[in-house]
């Protein structure tokens, strides 16, 4: 989204309040981040924090049940 958005990782840094190291890693799967660091990054891009997630899911198969 911050990419479709033409906003570099300063401009989102700005608009969220957070590390731009932070957001690179979260970006390239390295780290996870809090709600809170979420919370921000949805209210920065103006979308319910669910659409956030939802991407992560996409494509994404949850893990087999256990065998018996």
């Amino acid at each position: 989204m911050r990419s479709e958005r033409g906003w570099t990782y300063d401009e989102l840094a700005r608009r969220t309040g957070l590390a731009r190291r932070t957001l690179i890693e979260i970006e390239q799967g390295r780290t996870i981040g809090s709600l809170k660091t979420w919370h921000a990054l949805a209210h920065a891009l103006e979308v319910p924090v669910d659409n956030l997630f939802a991407t992560l899911c996409e494509g994404h198969e949850p893990p087999a049940e256990p065998a018996e």
